[in-house]
């Protein structure tokens, strides 16, 4: 028996024994292994003459194989690819019989006529024969058009048109499937004929050589074997002056690099290439450079449908859309997806919803037959660099959307700069997206790359880099948060002021929300309780971007478990704002209110004692007890001036005045709140700018109610076009809301009516971006006033109150029952 025909039965033997040993079925494995079932079959009773090194490491993988029994399976394997037992040409996959051949992407292609001569491995198809194309090409109608509108320049003979174009994207994202659809689409405009080339350039057997490439080229151009020259550079030539005056179109797929693309590209200003790569090919000069986006739902949706028809679409629409989302929109993985619902007519479209649900079992879920998702990616990630692959496993950790290299650079355990090129790397390799300064996983690759993490990290390393990040995410959030805090230290800060850290804040907020969550859950409470102190004065200028009732619950609950009383007495104070000021919830905020004052007199706090009367006051006023709010502003300004704290009296008297206006005490008020804008003035706050600013423009709003309480509408106006612009400049959106409200009401006030709808619509949209039901309410009844006394505009009045009655919902205060009622009559009445 021949040595070769030996290895081949102890290879197919090993598989089988593994296989059983583990008790898996062959379906069970070719599912795992993204193979198919009859290959796993052929490969065991050794009839497979070459595994592919891919389909050698998946199958390992798959089997769980590593140490010695890795290293015997694959070197079994390995001698089924030496150069005396292959009939092949080096590179070529070649399948299992019965396997379909598949085109790289998500198409499935005819098996290809080569044309190929000893050590030639490019894959060339003779002029007129691309790959057949997939008949349900989905979402790419803008980009097919744009192709035909290019090629009719080209074959016109029309001056400075592109004749490359570069169809770049991630794994599965459908480039071979475009450019065979573009290339069956334009070849009656090419008379010189088509060329189709794969390049294998995601091959883990590596890319074709360009000049082996050429080779194929030029035979299949009509030159005959002992005429193609020996050197690259004549061959280069050759292909060139053949091509000058042929109208060609070439599909140069698969490509690796713009070096291995340069020599193979015609020379005649008639003839078109398209090159799909996973990297935009930013090197070749002049190109047209098309990048491929995920699939818009609805032509998910029609994909999924072409697959296993409209009548299951239709009988389970919302399912069917769920697929697409849960595929990502990657049309390899909405493909197979279809391809299993098309293969099993039983299962409901639901069902298949309910096995894609489990993030774990998802990869393996999109697998039909030797096509699969997961194999996709894995061509790309054997091929990175260990620092980059590392990289990539690891930021499968972070639990945001997207993060900085400064964050990766925490959780790999290597600087930034490294960092840094590693996620360069990974974009240039199809398996991150970049955002400008940020990246980000597509859904289907982070689960690949928690798998990869999983298998190929100890526990005891995922956790530790997993603690790495989360405190790294801690320390920075509490830097960010202490730039707003009054007399802070900021001389090791790594932020350079208040706005680059509200910045950070701002963008991270996915990341160090979740690492607090984290920290929460294993009871590091000191830490918990430093960040969310350290958060309480960037949220005033950002009450409604972040949710600060949780924030400050999860303080709370940590100052209480680490046993500290202040820490609780000060959170309680933060919690009681968020709850009242932030979602307009005043009961739950009195009761945190409450808490916190009780507890502050128990320890003898005065401090927080006068900031829990500052915020029940603020509270009472909103609920019509002005004169109760009073006392409490006064009792707490005597307590902040008893212990030297300025910027707490000050703010207890904006407050105070405030109430006094709530009273009708308008020269009262507006005195008060003249003085506290001359403390900020002054500029002896000790808050970050940012911060004094926000705060001097909420006492310009203030002093503009006054105002208004006293008829002074154009005064009022122009106070709040002040604070407005303040507010803007400070990135206080909600505040800025209010602030653009308020203007438009006191332009209604002075009959300005025009005008005053254009603000409030302006402060509308603000509102519903930032989810404030009980102010979309309030601006909505406001705009319905101005509609309803204008004539012919009784049906826009009614529309406009039903939505302001809509954004009420359950929301259960007095001044909201007071809007409800009244809405109600207005309703009835219209």
């Amino acid at each position: 028996m021949p040595k070769s025909q030996v290895r081949r039965d102890q290879f197919g033997a090993f598989l089988r024994t593994l296989r059983l040993e583990r008790r898996l079925t062959q379906e069970e494995l070719a599912e795992a292994a993204g193979s198919s079932v009859r290959g796993i079959r052929e490969m065991e009773h050794g009839r497979v003459r070459s595994p592919q090194r891919r389909t050698v490491a998946l199958l390992a993988d798959a089997l769980r194989l590593a140490g010695a029994d890795r290293d015997r399976f694959v070197a079994l394997a390995r001698v089924e690819r030496q150069p005396h037992d292959r009939a092949a040409v080096p590179g070529d996959r070649v399948a299992a019989p019965g396997d379909r051949a598949e085109v790289p992407g998500d198409r499935v292609a005819v098996p290809h006529d080569r044309v190929r001569r000893p050590n030639d491995s490019a894959v060339v198809v003779v002029p007129g024969e691309l790959p057949a194309a997939v008949p349900d090409l989905a979402g790419r109608a803008e980009i097919l058009e744009r192709l035909s509108a290019l090629a009719a320049d080209v074959t016109a003979g029309r001056p400075d048109t592109a004749s490359v174009v570069v169809l770049h994207g991630p794994p599965g994202i459908g480039k071979t499937s475009l450019a065979v659809a573009a290339g069956h689409r334009l070849s009656p405009a090419f008379a010189g004929g088509q060329l189709f080339v794969d390049l294998q350039g995601a091959s883990p057997d590596g890319p074709v050589d360009p000049a082996e490439a050429l080779a194929g080229l030029l035979r299949s151009l009509g030159v005959p074997d002992n005429r193609v020259p020996v050197s690259p550079a004549e061959r280069g030539g050759l292909f060139r002056t053949l091509t000058r005056d042929r109208p060609l179109l070439v599909v140069l797929d698969n490509a690796a690099s713009e070096a291995q693309v340069r020599p193979l590209l015609p020379a005649g200003r008639g003839c078109l290439t398209l090159v799909t790569c996973r990297r935009p090919l930013t090197g070749l000069a002049g190109a047209v450079r098309l990048p491929l986006d995920l699939l818009a739902p609805a032509d998910g949706r029609l994909l999924l449908a072409a697959i296993i028809g409209v009548d299951r679409i239709a009988a389970e629409p919302a399912a069917a859309d769920h697929i697409v989302t849960l595929c990502g929109r990657l049309p390899l993985a909405v493909r197979i997806a279809g391809n299993r619902l098309a293969s099993r007519p039983q299962w409901s479209v639901g069902w298949l919803v309910d096995l894609l649900r489990d993030q774990r079992r998802r990869l393996t879920v999109l697998t039909a037959g030797d096509l699969g998702v997961r194999s996709a990616f894995e061509v790309s990630y054997r091929q990175l660099e260990p620092t980059a692959a590392r990289v990539f496993r690891r930021a499968s950790l972070i639990p945001g959307a997207d993060f900085e290299p400064a964050l990766v650079a925490a959780v790999a355990g290597i600087d930034e700069e490294t960092a840094a090129a590693a996620l360069e790397e990974l974009v240039e390799a199809g398996v991150l997206l970049t955002l400008g300064d940020r990246y980000q996983f597509h859904d289907l690759v982070r689960l690949y790359a928690q798998e990869r993490l999983d298998a190929e990290e100890q526990q005891s390393c995922r956790t530790g880099a997993h603690e790495q990040m989360v405190g790294w995410l801690l320390r920075r959030t509490r830097q960010a948060g202490s730039m707003f805090e009054p007399l802070a230290s900021r001389v090791d800060s790594p932020f350079d002021d208040d706005r680059a850290a509200a910045y950070w804040l701002d963008r991270e907020s996915g990341n160090w929300l979740a690492a607090l969550r984290d920290a929460a859950r294993r009871g590091r409470h000191a830490d918990v309780v430093a960040v969310t102190r350290a958060l309480h004065w960037y949220s005033d200028g950002n009450s409604h971007r972040h949710s600060w009732d949780e924030i400050f619950s999860l303080g709370v609950a940590a100052a209480r478990a680490a046993g500290s009383p202040r820490d609780e007495a000060v959170l309680l104070n933060f919690l009681g704002w968020a709850r009242y000021f932030c979602r307009d919830r005043n009961t739950d905020g009195l009761a945190a209110l409450d808490r916190a004052l009780e507890l502050a007199r128990r320890i003898g706090d005065r401090r927080e004692e006068a900031w829990a009367l500052t915020y029940t006051a603020a509270i009472f006023i909103r609920i019509g007890r002005g004169v109760a709010a009073v006392d409490h502003c006064r009792r707490a300004v005597g307590l902040f001036r008893e212990i030297g704290y300025a910027l707490g009296e000050h703010s207890a008297a904006g407050v105070q005045g405030g109430a006094l206006a709530a009273l009708g005490r308008f020269a009262e008020a507006a005195d008060l709140h003249r003085d506290v804008l001359a403390f900020y003035a002054r500029g002896s706050s000790g808050l970050s700018r940012t911060g004094a600013a926000v705060a001097r423009a909420g006492t310009m709003m203030s002093l503009g109610a006054d105002l208004a309480g006293m008829g002074r509408w154009r005064a009022a106006a122009d106070e709040y076009a002040r604070a407005r612009r303040v507010f803007h400049r400070c990135g206080a959106t909600f505040s800025e809301a209010n602030a653009i409200h308020r203007y438009g009401l006191a332009l209604q006030a002075l009959a300005e009516v025009d005008a005053a709808a254009e603000a409030l619509r302006a402060a509308l949209a603000l509102y519903s971006a930032l989810c404030c039901p009980w102010w979309e309410a309030q601006t909505l009844s406001a705009l319905a006033a101005l509609a309803g006394s204008a004539p012919g505009r009784a049906a826009d009045a009614r529309l406009l109150r039903q939505r302001a009655l809509d954004r009420c919902g359950e929301l259960d205060a007095p001044e909201v029952r007071t809007l409800r009622a009244s809405l109600r009559r207005e309703l009835a009445e219209s």
